[in-house]
């Protein structure tokens, strides 16, 4: 062990000053060697570099010794691409704070664990309506599994990374912020080491209880609906799409045939030619609700495909078939993930609870198909199991979220007796646009120590952007 913890030393490189584009202040950046398999007695073994990232205090002066660790989405996604955003929304924060980001392993800038054959088109040119092309799945697995044990990629394992990283850069009990996966992360750091964190703050909540994608067509569907009901209130989106329900269903209806469509050759791009079925549309669609600013444009979208614009339809369904297979997810991580945590653990009704819905259970087939394909690694008998914690926690939802609606904060808080849980009015799954109001109710959170007594006027007050209203044209 002794032999195993030097060469591990000589790997992890000590944090040297870095400049971040964007972000302004001191920051220090390295690369931090851990076991991949942590369990091993193996003097050498495979190691994976872990990216971290630390963003000096403004004020060293008034520095204080609690940093603020960042915990991203997806899974798949990573604090370090959101740098730039971090600094600006907590700002105020990092004033006499640092903020920390560690880029779980198989992500981010840590030995990530992408799959580019999920962005490719099949041997004859044709994007297949799979999220997930099973073929596609095959050939990534085969490719990261000649230097990587895809079992040991679970938030278990990443949490333990973490403490480890928080001792070596010498901090006492840290602050965490989690935001939708990075909930659960959050979640499971709370259960796992208490005694080194003083406060939690998440945003878009997974309760243990959730084995995703059960929940997302229901939470896809309850945003629409409230969508379409805003819609009817508003008089100049009633005024202009009094029948987008309507239509949107038609739209729906048009693409069961899984009609091959084109966007034609340009300057940029050759000729794409892909399979649009409805339940690739659907989820697609559903990643357009994701923030309030989305959800303004649906109706005119809405409209616009209906009526003839087929590239439109093209470049959404293309959007949505190719977001896992780019170098911003990492897709390896995300199946290795939820094909041990998630997909294991769905209902007998999973598609039972996703029938009547735009959806349906088409994300759940993928994700099923896929995981047959993945190799799975293995979860403690603690998973599933709600944190219990007096840690002071703040848990934050946006109102018309459609993957981690409020319901799921509120399962989460009742374990959590110092735990408050704030919903703001207008918003999304994503900070979006209550920017400001949650950048502002955080610091004064961490400040505190305390959910107590806050401040949460700006979250009743949030408003939502307009709809965005076409000009009518004759047909």
């Amino acid at each position: 062990m002794i032999l195993a913890a030097a060469l591990a030393a000589q790997m992890t490189l000590p944090l040297a000053p870095c400049t971040l584009e964007g972000v302004a202040g001191e920051a220090r950046c390295g690369i931090y060697t851990v076991r991949e398999d942590r369990d091993s007695r193996a003097p050498i073994g495979r190691t994976v570099g872990l990216s971290v990232i630390v963003l000096e205090a403004l004020e060293p002066a008034n520095k204080r010794p609690d940093p603020f660790f960042m915990l991203a989405g997806g899974p798949g996604d990573a604090p370090s691409f959101n740098a730039r955003f971090f600094s600006r929304v907590f700002h105020d924060i990092r004033k006499t704070r640092d903020i920390v980001l560690v880029d779980l392993r198989g992500t981010g800038k840590s030995s990530p664990l992408l799959c580019p054959e999920l962005a490719e088109p099949g041997s004859n040119g044709v994007y297949d309506d799979n999220l997930l092309s099973i073929p596609a799945v095959r050939a990534c697995r085969a490719r990261l599994e000649q230097r990587r044990d895809l079992t040991k990629y679970t938030t278990e394992i990443a949490v333990d990374d973490l403490e480890e990283i928080r001792q070596y850069l010498g901090y006492g009990p840290i602050n965490l912020y989690g935001t939708s996966y990075g909930s659960r992360v959050a979640q499971v750091y709370m259960r796992r080491y208490p005694n080194s964190i003083r406060a939690v703050a998440m945003k878009g909540i997974v309760p243990a209880s959730m084995a995703m994608p059960e929940t997302h067509a229901a939470a896809g569907e309850d945003a629409w609906q409230s969508l379409v009901a805003r819609c009817r209130k508003n008089s100049a989106c009633n005024d202009r799409y009094p029948l987008v329900a309507v239509a949107f269903r038609e739209l729906l209806n048009k693409l069961e045939s899984n009609p091959v469509m084109a966007l034609p050759a340009s300057p940029q791009r050759r000729e794409v030619r892909i399979t649009v079925s409805r339940g690739l549309f659907a989820e697609a669609f559903r990643n357009v609700l994701y923030t309030p600013e989305g959800s303004a444009q649906a109706p005119k979208l809405i409209h616009q495909l209906v009526n003839g614009d087929n590239a439109g339809i093209v470049e959404t369904a293309l959007a949505g078939r190719r977001v896992l297979g780019g170098d911003r997810l990492a897709a390896g991580f995300f199946l290795s993930v939820t094909c041990a945590e998630d997909v294991p653990f769905l209902s007998k009704d999973a598609d039972a609870k996703a029938a009547g819905t735009f959806g349906g259970n088409y994300r759940l087939e993928q994700q099923r198909a896929a995981c047959k394909e993945w190799t799975r690694g293995t979860v403690s008998q603690a998973h599933r199991q709600p944190t219990k914690s007096a840690l002071p926690a703040l848990l934050l939802s946006g109102e018309f979220d459609p993957v981690t609606p409020p319901s799921g904060a509120e399962e989460v808080v009742r374990h959590l007796p110092n735990g408050r849980h704030v919903v703001i009015r207008n918003n999304g799954h994503p900070i979006g646009n209550a920017e400001k109001c949650i950048g502002m109710m955080i610091g004064q959170f961490l400040d505190r120590g305390t959910a107590d007594e806050l401040d949460t006027r700006c979250a009743g007050d949030n408003p939502a952007p307009p709809f965005v209203i076409s000009e009518k044209t004759n047909p």
